[in-house]
């Protein structure tokens, strides 16, 4: 398959580019600083600049048949840099005709997911709030297309190897609250042509 990925440069980015090439997929990478991308492989493509740009994000996504977007933000102020690129990618992928999008969302930020952990609670309302807003403006976005999205919400993201075992949830029940990148990043991955949490919010773990 062809694939963009938004976020390449992120912490879990960095996991799934590597895990894209090795299943064989041609991957656009789609980033603010191509230095930044150290792996080189004949599937690999870079491309520099920002997702602010409807224009590019529309260049990006056409020729692909799907995209993972792992972007996160960097900073806690406010911004709408979130709702921002997902209503360029939305309205990209609906001219072009790409259905499929995994993207990385969070542990709580759908107000229907309940079991989260009162620390995390209180991270999101405080710490976390503005990031947390942006966030779910674009959601709603997302949620409103015709895309073939799976929106997933993994807890705290731990930088260590592997573990397997990864189990999702519509609520939540019996998943822990962390999980590691890599195995995020496989997950993801996974859904690319997976069809059992399509136009839903996996809670993961």
């Amino acid at each position: 398959m062809k694939i963009l990925l938004i976020g390449a440069t992120g912490g879990t980015g960095l996991e799934i580019l590597p895990r894209l090439l090795a299943a064989g997929h041609t991957v656009t990478a789609l980033v603010r600083r191509p230095e930044a991308i150290t792996t080189k492989h004949e599937h690999l493509v870079v491309m520099p600049g920002g997702v602010r740009d409807p224009d590019l994000v529309d260049r990006a996504v056409q020729g692909q048949d799907a995209v993972i977007c792992a972007f996160g933000p960097r900073a806690l102020g406010k911004d709408d840099i979130q709702e921002v690129l997902m209503r360029n990618l939305v309205a990209a992928m609906t001219k072009r005709g790409v259905k499929r999008l995994v993207n990385l969302s969070a542990w709580g930020a759908q107000d229907t997911q309940k079991p989260i952990s009162l620390m995390q609670v209180m991270l999101q309302r405080v710490l976390l709030r503005n990031i947390f807003a942006d966030k779910k403006r674009g959601e709603k976005l997302l949620f409103a297309s015709d895309l073939e999205y799976v929106n997933v919400c993994p807890g705290r993201l731990l930088n260590k190897p592997a573990r397997g075992g990864v189990k999702a949830s519509a609520e939540g029940t019996g998943i822990k609250h962390s999980i590691t990148r890599a195995d995020l990043a496989q997950w993801m991955v996974e859904q690319l042509t997976s069809d059992t949490w399509v136009h839903k919010s996996p809670i993961i773990g």
